[in-house]
């Protein structure tokens, strides 16, 4: 048996221009399911309501709730303008009976869904549907791409962190705390030569929280160090290379344009060194040695102690282990690092690379160099006066190892600090590199070592050399390739 619905609607209008009833309607309708035998399970009647919409129409929304729930499957209209005069409102309505096995009939158009003629009228609608979604995608597209060159951000659910976005503004604005983190971000990167996953775990361990309240990760860093949205202009189509373009906002920046850059170049110069592992301070080779022998590069291997606690690292050519390089067992970190130290103190002379021209002067570590020599004369002067307290019988000899042995540990962090700004803000071709590390090497401590090596140094070519007499294996550098430098 054919469950019909009948549905009728007029708007108050429409009922003082041109006569129609709600009564009239559904004793035609009435009739005609009678006709056809189909059982009316329910008159929906929206009275005084226009059609403009069938959000505001109760009686269609009751109409929904019962096809949805199968207790009908037959709507009956007196004409299709009674159901709905919006074109986008009829191909969802359609969409929505197909989808629930629910015929359609108009009295006036002579549509059945029973016969081959309403079956057709359907599909036209069906065919005007996917022109129309297709139009509005391009719409949409269009309106994006123009909303972008306007120099309007395209973000609707999340602006960039560090902008927020009042609803029914066009311009977002600077979020106040986090464009901080954005600001410490590009520090961390460029001042402090932090790795993207140090800042990710620096943000972390402060439980300081993405925009959607995540913890961060490599990516999320990344995002935030390449978006051109901080230097003040807008993109569009971020996935799609062949459509993507820069446009400039409206917006205000919140870093200048020329650190911006500087991290750009700085993950180009890196683009080249992929670590087989991730390098550590244990391990700070990791990453730039290649084998002299067949050019291949060397892994990194770990040795641990009984508790499973990393004991020291290993080197090995990557060719080795399929018996493309002779070079087939482990070389220690500690013979590398002894190499090395043999091979700076050699050092005399170097081709120097040209540098590109630089169109803004390089940030300057001066300021904090001046901070961190005054701290450090502080602690020299703090450790005299601890002396002068032990001497005059102020403070017993435990309490005077404790003061000193806190004073020594704060002036080799400093120490060490204050080498590698100093070797960052030197201007000066690799024969200036060269000094310094012979000068300072031995006083960085591991971290700042790695630091070091990430920055200044692509390649380590290296050999290992047997000694058959002591049956002893040792390493030998034969080049060091190093960067351009940089402040």
């Amino acid at each position: 048996m054919t469950s019909t619905a009948v549905y009728v609607r007029v708007s108050t209008e429409e009922q003082v221009r041109e006569g129609y009833s709600i009564r009239a309607q559904e004793e035609k309708l009435k009739t005609y399911a009678a006709l056809k035998e189909w059982k009316v399970f329910s008159v929906y009647a929206d009275e005084g309501i226009s059609a403009k919409n069938i959000e505001g129409r109760p009686e269609i929304q009751r109409l929904i709730a019962d096809i949805i729930s199968g207790k009908v499957n037959n709507v009956l209209v007196y004409k299709i303008d009674r159901l709905t005069r919006s074109t986008k409102n009829l191909i969802e309505l359609i969409d929505l009976f197909n989808q629930h096995d629910c015929a359609f009939n108009s009295l006036n158009e002579s549509i059945d869904t029973t016969t081959a003629t309403g079956r057709m009228f359907l599909k036209i609608v069906g065919i005007f549907a996917e022109f129309e979604r297709e139009n509005l995608a391009e719409r949409v597209r269009l309106g994006c791409e123009r909303k972008v060159k306007e120099g309007f951000s395209p973000a609707v659910i999340y602006q960039s962190y560090g902008y927020d976005r009042v609803i029914g503004e066009k311009v977002q604005t600077i979020f106040p705390q986090e464009a901080e983190i954005v600001k410490r971000i590009f520090s961390m990167y460029l001042r402090d030569d932090y790795s993207l996953s140090q800042i990710a775990r620096t943000l972390d361990e402060e439980n300081i929280p993405t925009k959607r309240g995540k913890k961060w990760s490599v990516p999320a860093v990344k995002l935030i160090l390449t978006n051109p949205n901080y230097i003040g202009k807008v993109r569009y189509s971020i996935a799609d290379e062949s459509r993507y373009f820069e446009a400039e906002g409206k917006h205000q920046p919140i870093i200048p344009a020329a650190t911006f850059r500087e991290a750009q170049e700085k993950f180009t110069q890196r683009k080249g060194i992929t670590p087989t592992k991730r390098p550590k301070a244990g391990a700070y080779f990791c990453g730039v040695l290649y084998c002299a022998s067949c050019g291949g590069k060397l892994s990194t291997k770990w040795s641990y102690n009984k508790d499973k606690s990393p004991k020291h690292a290993n080197y090995r050519c990557t060719n080795s282990v399929n018996s493309k390089c002779t070079q087939k067992s482990l070389t220690a970190h500690s013979k590398v690092e002894h190499a090395f130290e043999t091979y700076i103190s050699n050092i005399s002379n170097f081709t120097e690379k040209p540098e590109p021209p630089k169109k803004t002067e390089p940030p300057s570590h001066t300021k904090e160099i001046k901070s961190i020599t005054a701290e450090i004369a502080q602690t020299n002067r703090k450790a005299t006066e601890v002396m002068d307290l032990f001497m005059a019988d102020k403070i017993n000899f435990d309490t005077y190892q404790q003061m000193i042995q806190r004073g020594i540990n704060q002036r080799e962090k400093l120490t060490a600090r204050l080498n590698l700004l100093e070797i960052r803000t030197t201007p000066a071709p690799q024969q200036k590199i060269s000094a310094n590390l012979q000068t300072n090497w031995l006083k960085l401590d591991n971290e700042h070592r790695l630091k070091f090596i990430q920055k200044f140094i692509t390649k380590i070519v290296w050999h290992k050399e047997t000694n058959h007499t002591e049956r002893n294996d040792t390493a030998a550098i034969h080049n060091v390739e190093f960067t351009a430098m940089k402040n």
